[in-house]
């Protein structure tokens, strides 16, 4: 399979009409595979340095795909939600270690304020220093301002995961792999979130220290 593009962007040989309320993570599926194209390569692409994983830019989307921004915008579902050389990006919210143990964070903020120092916390625990002081932080960071720190992996995608964790797969591999044969588009950084912090059970795999 061909996996290369020119070195500057320009329109893709096999151009696509997106579909009226689809979804810009599948049009650019349907755009890639068009073009003997992985998925993956194709998002990393339009995304761009330094954040590989991040969400396409909107004007790199549309020139590879010979349809203006504006037209973009108007057939895809949340398309203003992309990224655009012309605006500048959001950063990352940080994400929530203790965002399906909260009863841990609960707990850690009651020790706290008894006076256990945040080194013991974290020995105690097995967490990181920053993880303890996120803990003493959530309830500024999951204000309705804020909404949500991350989407949650569950039901049939986690067993997806599982399954490719049991691979030994790494993070970056696990989202190829997602994207590229399974036709999800979770973002690298909740799959990262689930390895680290919210499987079930944590057991020592390649999946994690690569990540």
């Amino acid at each position: 399979m061909n996996s290369e593009l020119p070195p500057r962007f320009a329109p893709l040989p096999v151009r696509l009409r997106p579909c009226l309320g689809e979804s810009a993570n599948s049009y650019i599926r349907r755009l890639a595979r068009a073009n003997h194209l992985k998925p993956s390569f194709l998002h990393c692409y339009l995304s761009g340095p330094p954040q590989w994983f991040a969400k396409p830019l909107l004007e790199n989307l549309a020139t590879v795909a010979g349809h203006s921004p504006e037209a973009l915008e108007r057939a895809l579902a949340a398309a203003t939600a992309l990224g655009g050389t012309n605006r500048r990006r959001q950063r990352l919210p940080r994400m929530n270690p203790f965002a399906w143990r909260q009863s841990l964070a609960d707990r850690i903020a009651r020790e706290a304020a008894r006076g256990t120092q945040i080194r013991a916390l974290a020995q105690r625990y097995n967490l990181r220093c920053g993880d303890v002081r996120f803990a003493l932080e959530i309830p500024r960071l999951t204000t309705t301002e804020t909404g949500p720190l991350t989407d949650p992996v569950t039901g049939e995608l986690a067993d997806l995961i599982e399954s490719m964790i049991s691979r030994e797969l790494n993070g970056r591999q696990i989202w190829t792999e997602l994207m590229d044969h399974h036709d999800f588009s979770v973002t690298y950084y909740s799959i990262r979130h689930y390895i680290r912090y919210a499987r079930p059970w944590r057991g020592a795999t390649g999946a994690d220290s690569s990540t």
